[in-house]
């Protein structure tokens, strides 16, 4: 996916900036909940919701992860609580995503029935989502500071998504560079 030029270091922007308005430093490890919380975007679990989702509650597997819900003036998130607690830190980040780069909520289904999806709108949504959980601060300082084995557990996020984060933010390559000088 090719995203508008400068999207990446805006995204890297934001989520520095979440940061510093929640009193924490740039590479810090976020709780995605307090996040929601200091924004006041409520935040509700699929199986509190008193309507049947039992088809989206069998298993981590299910295809449904988070929606980003107008509530009149107010936001809320619902999100799927049967996914691994990873996978939910993500998944809340991408719904805070789409608020933080003001995206309109969209029903979920268009009236013909058919899912309601824009590809550029999600892209963007996964990338902040990823800069959300790790900085490129933080992937600089979990490589300096030798934290590679212990980073999935300090930020909360799946081998994947860390794997990811150290790559794309330039932080591999940087840090590669820094051992060769």
């Amino acid at each position: 996916m090719e995203f508008r030029r400068g999207f990446k270091a805006e995204a890297n922007r934001i989520a520095v900036r979440v940061r510093e308005r929640m009193g924490l430093v740039p590479s810090a490890a976020i709780d995605p909940w307090l996040i929601c919380e200091h924004f006041d975007i409520g935040v509700l679990r699929l199986s509190e919701i008193d309507i049947d989702c039992s088809q989206f509650l069998t298993s981590e597997r299910s295809p449904f992860s988070a929606v980003t819900v107008p509530c009149g003036p107010a936001i809320a998130i619902v999100h799927n609580d049967m996914h691994h607690p990873y996978r939910q830190r993500s998944n809340i980040c991408h719904e805070l995503a789409h608020c933080f780069l003001g995206h309109k909520a969209v029903p979920p289904l268009t009236e013909e029935g058919e899912k309601n999806h824009d590809g550029g709108i999600e892209a963007e949504a996964n990338f902040l989502a990823g800069s959300l959980l790790i900085t490129n601060e933080a992937a600089i300082f979990i490589l300096k500071s030798g934290l590679s084995h212990q980073a999935q557990g300090i930020y909360g996020v799946s081998q994947p998504m860390l794997d990811y984060r150290l790559r794309v933010s330039g932080a591999m390559t940087r840090f590669r560079r820094s051992m060769v000088a």
